[in-house]
């Protein structure tokens, strides 16, 4: 979409600009006229922005807010667009405001009641998903019909649960059930500032998880709810053919066939997992652009390959045609057996538009399939914005269509004889596959070291050598054998995808062992990589000269992921586990069992590669069967097991930490953080200053008051100044 620039623009009005000013203004001009066809790209950017600043908000906004700031938005843009930079900065400004707009109603259609307190629950309902991990082990998200506490029945009961199940349990999406289970609202964050997953249950409605105390109990003759017909349905293919792959593929093998075949992760071992990461192949495992690229090429290449040979079909008709309509059915198919994750649908849309183009012999610009696809799936998914997967897709995807529109000619290579073809084909290919490697690594890495905490330093190596059997061997196979499957002849082909399958293992098994196959990244600043992204699509988007003012804004960003935020003390909210800093600036905790995952992502934050039952040796601690004590910083922080040592270190801890309610006054602390305090504020992180000072930064802090986080959160910050001082609240 090209859009003309006005006339007169860049001129200066009234004298009142200097002429530095109406110079630089006149160049700004010119060099955004000169990239007209580039100011679409931008629309989906600034459209995420306003998502992006919706999310940000301390308080949720009305719906009437963010509907008047969008109608106020579009009268701004009908006024400026007779001048260029007011046309363009309204435009801005109505993009941001429809994101913002949409980011609302989404939270609203989603809104579904949340638990507020853990507890045994009965409850029936109907199976949506359900997933088996281990022989003994599986995970089921439930629709309730049903939610009973204390043998009360709940009125205002989630739309849905999720559900660890325990023993030998087999159930089919579909299933009316009836059972027992701790639950609880959704996990929070770990630390002040970490993954929010109670956030991401939210847009799934799942108000709450836990775990099953008895075995399912099946309920026969419940009706399906009308919209869970098709979907239960599909769920169910997908989950027969699951099982079949597996039954063919024993082992990790087909649970990596599964995976790239129906989209099934669950059943995948850490060891394969942690080969797969450090290596750089683990987005072979998340159905992507990859997967649906090969599936929808290989289809096409066959068809038209198979049209051919039959020439009363091939000089009539356009076999590009048919083979587009034949692939886009396959990709179809193949994007609803995946699962359709966030993913998956970019690179479906992507493809979409391609193919469509070619049925309408019509040229297709692919920076720009990658601009429709974003604004597609924000308009309908807004929270997608803040997904992981959604983010590393499309940085990669963008990142990678640029640079062969920038340099794919140097990529090509056009033979004039077999002896040239044979020489320099290879060189080509193998040229081809390390510049996308790269390319595609270098977008995702700062997405990886910001969520995961790692770089992969061996990705382009990983990936050059395990790439090729799952491009050449399983995928096809994988295709073949979905096709043969209705009819039982689906062995062969598994078996030849599960070649190509340990082929990639064996690769990511090498590559992952090598020294310094992966890089710690501490924890930095939220700001570092937004500044890298915008530096990024500066550089992409742009073609101009002035596109390399990116380079520098990200030269900025990596230079801010050298701000690391390192508190000296961390609290998970139950108080069932301390981290302390020693004098070497690692974390220490108390030897135990309990809260494994939140010490884990504590080290991981940390950039610190131990395993969490290596911090968890009681190093500096001094314990008992009452409580853990430990100085840090001259002040004694106490960790209390039972109630029997609540009074004794009420005289002498500077910083008490329990999981009960304090029901008398305790003078000798500065900072109390019981049961009560810690399910008000959530996790906590205590920085430590010179002299008395010390400030506690809550996890609720930068969850502010929002549909997903719970009434009983209170934004707080504390700091004790002076002895025997108040704590302040900011």
């Amino acid at each position: 979409m090209s859009i003309v620039v006005p006339a007169g623009v860049g001129e200066r009005r009234g004298g009142r600009l200097s002429h530095v000013l109406a110079s630089a203004g006149r160049a700004l001009a010119a060099e955004l006229d000169a990239e007209q066809g580039r100011w679409f790209l931008w629309v989906p950017v600034f459209f995420g922005a306003g998502i992006g600043a919706y999310f940000a908000l301390p308080a949720e906004p009305d719906l009437s807010l963010s509907g008047g700031l969008l109608l106020l938005a579009l009268s701004l843009r009908i006024l400026a667009r007779a001048q260029l930079f007011g046309f363009l900065l309204t435009t801005i400004i109505l993009c941001a405001s429809a994101g913002f707009f949409a980011a609302k109603v989404r939270t609203a259609v989603v809104a579904a009641p949340t638990l507020e307190r853990r507890g045994a629950y009965g409850m029936e309902g109907f199976v949506e998903q359900f997933d088996r991990q281990t022989e003994k082990r599986a995970r089921a998200i439930v629709r309730l019909s049903s939610l009973k506490y204390e043998d009360a029945e709940m009125r205002a009961r989630p739309f849905r649960v999720r559900v660890s199940l325990r023993g030998d349990v087999d159930l089919r999406p579909g299933d009316a059930v009836r059972f027992r289970a701790i639950l609880g609202p959704p996990p929070e964050p770990v630390m002040p500032g970490g993954y929010d997953f109670a956030r991401a249950s939210y847009y799934q409605a799942v108000g709450g998880s836990g775990y099953s105390l008895t075995k399912p109990e099946k309920i026969e003759g419940r009706g399906l709810p009308w919209d869970m017909v098709p979907r239960t349905w599909l769920a169910d293919l997908r989950g027969r053919i699951g099982e079949r792959i597996k039954a063919a593929l024993p082992g990790q093998t087909g649970e990596i066939a599964a995976a790239l075949t129906v989209g099934q992760t669950a059943g995948l071992d850490e060891q394969s997992m942690d080969d797969l990461r450090a290596s750089g192949l683990a987005h072979i495992i998340s159905i992507s652009g990859l997967h649906m690229s090969l599936v929808a090429g290989g289809v096409f290449w066959f068809v038209r390959w198979v049209l051919a040979l039959f020439p009363a079909v091939a000089l009539r008709h356009s076999t590009r045609g048919l083979a587009a309509g034949a692939a886009l059915v396959a990709v179809t198919c193949y994007l609803a057996l995946s699962g359709a994750a966030i993913g998956a649908v970019r690179a479906y849309l992507m493809i979409a538009v391609v193919f469509l183009a070619i049925l309408m012999n019509r040229p297709a610009l692919s920076l720009r399939n990658v601009a429709l696809a974003g604004l597609a799936i924000l308009i309908v998914l807004p929270d997608s914005l803040i997904d992981i997967s959604f983010q590393m897709s499309f940085a990669a995807t963008a990142a990678l269509v640029a640079g062969y529109e920038r340099f794919g000619r140097f990529l090509h290579f056009d033979a004039r004889n077999i002896r040239e073809r044979l020489l320099w084909q290879p060189v080509y290919l193998i040229g081809g596959v390390l510049v996308t490697t790269a390319t595609a690594g270098l977008a995702v890495e700062p997405f990886s070291a910001y969520h995961f905490h790692t770089l992969t330093t061996y990705a382009a190596l990983g990936n050059l050598v395990g790439g090729p059997p799952v491009d050449f061997i399983a995928m096809p196979a994988m295709i073949v054998a979905l096709v043969a499957m209705p009819f039982g002849l689906e062995e062969a082909p598994l078996a030849a995808m599960g070649v190509g399958i340990d082929a990639m293992m064996a690769v990511a098994h090498r590559v992952g062992g090598l020294p310094g196959s992966t890089v710690p990244v501490a924890a930095f600043p939220f700001a570092a990589l937004l500044v890298i992204v915008a530096g990024g699509l500066w550089l992409v988007i742009w073609r101009r000269p002035w596109r390399v003012l990116g380079l520098g804004a990200i030269g900025i960003g990596v230079a801010m992921t050298s701000i690391h935020a390192r508190p000296d003390i961390l609290v998970d909210r139950d108080a069932k586990l301390v981290a302390v800093r020693d004098r070497d600036g690692r974390l220490q905790a108390p030897k135990t069992r309990r809260a494994s995952y939140a010490l884990q992502q504590w080290l991981r934050a940390d950039g610190d590669t131990r395993k969490p039952k290596d911090a968890a040796t009681g190093a500096g601690w001094q314990c008992d069967r009452t409580s853990c004590v430990v100085m840090v910083k001259g002040r004694l922080v106490s960790l209390i097991a039972r109630p029997d040592a609540i009074e004794e270190d009420c005289r002498r801890a500077a910083i008490l930490v329990m999981p009960m309610d304090l029901a008398r006054p305790c003078p000798a602390p500065k900072l109390v953080l019981d049961r009560a305090a810690l399910w008000e504020r959530g996790a906590a992180a205590i920085s430590l200053g010179d002299g008395v000072l010390m400030v506690v930064e809550a996890a609720s802090e930068g969850r502010g008051v929002r549909p997903w986080s719970p009434a009983r959160r209170k934004r707080e910050r504390f700091r004790a100044d002076v002895e025997g001082d108040d704590p302040v609240d900011n």
